[in-house]
């Protein structure tokens, strides 16, 4: 048991090296693969602003006599109608490997469709700096998105909003109208005769009904206007107790107590006729005494 035990561990150790090996060699063949790309093959919606495919290989690509010749190598174009689109291929420097090749926004001949399928296309001629080639045309597809769709769906959203602001606007303005309305029936905006027989016929009550309804809410309106008054009367003796009304407006004298012309110095009195305290009295009380008997 001990010796198959021994043996069968023996083999597998043996299948391990030889795996290892085997991709070891695997590796080392030379091969130029395309690991990943961006976007994917057939992948759909990509940007009508940005169109470009990002490329990843195994080997580098980086010197300058590779940058020359993979340039001709990639194309990008038209599915249905088989038009080149005018690129920029551009090589990282950092990274090995990485390749973006972008339709050129800057030639006038460049036109893109949107809702349409482009391909890139990769010539089997694709080398790495190391002279391996691709040895296999490599196609990666996409489609760009529906534009003509978006700007129907936007429209519609904006629609929707606009009209669902409207909606509210219309909704705001209505129910202020009819606040308005009631209070002017009410009688807060605009007094009316109040018509017992008209506002039974509106409610639908009796006209006592109506006659005693009205009668507590002008019961309550009179309550309401009395404290109103109450409030601005005790306002206005607030502010005068706190301040002396002959130091702020113009013309108004502060007094103790009444006190009549003379008591104050004043030379004529109050009473039927002409009247004087002075020597020109006696000319005065004569004009009237003459006046009387005229009469």
């Amino acid at each position: 048991m001990k010796r198959r035990s021994l043996a069968t561990l023996v083999l597998a150790l043996i299948l391990v090296v030889m795996s290892g090996a085997f991709a070891f060699a695997a590796e080392d063949t030379g091969a130029l693969v395309l690991k990943s790309s961006y976007p994917k093959d057939g992948q759909k919606n990509t940007s009508i602003e940005n169109v470009g495919v990002k490329l990843n290989f195994n080997h580098s690509i980086n010197g300058e006599a590779t940058k020359k010749h993979n340039a001709k190598c990639v194309k990008i174009v038209n599915s249905e109608t088989g038009k080149k689109v005018p690129i920029k291929v551009l090589t990282s420097d950092d990274t090995d490997g990485m390749m973006l090749v972008l339709a050129d926004s800057t030639d006038k001949k460049l036109k893109l469709q949107s809702n349409t399928k482009y391909e890139l296309v990769i010539s089997s001629n694709f080398m790495d700096d190391e002279g391996n080639m691709l040895g296999h045309k490599e196609t990666i597809s996409f489609t760009t998105y529906n534009q003509t769709m978006n700007t129907v769906v936007n429209t519609v959203m904006m629609v929707l909003m606009f009209g669902g602001i409207t909606v509210i606007m219309i909704k705001q303005q209505r129910e202020q109208a009819e606040e308005k309305a009631r209070a002017e029936s009410s009688g807060k905006n605009k007094k009316e005769t109040f018509n017992p027989y008209k506002e039974a016929k509106r409610t639908g009550k009796s006209v006592e009904e109506v006659i005693e309804e009205e009668k507590k809410r002008q019961a309550k309106a009179d309550k309401k206007a009395a404290r109103e008054a109450k409030k601005k009367e005790a306002a206005r003796e607030k502010v005068e107790a706190e301040y002396d009304l002959s130091e702020i407006l113009p013309y108004v004298y502060k007094v103790h107590k009444p006190q009549s012309v003379t008591a104050a110095g004043g030379k004529f009195r109050s009473g039927r006729g002409t009247r004087s305290i002075d020597d020109s009295g006696s000319k005065n009380g004569k004009s009237s005494k003459n006046r009387k008997n005229k009469r």
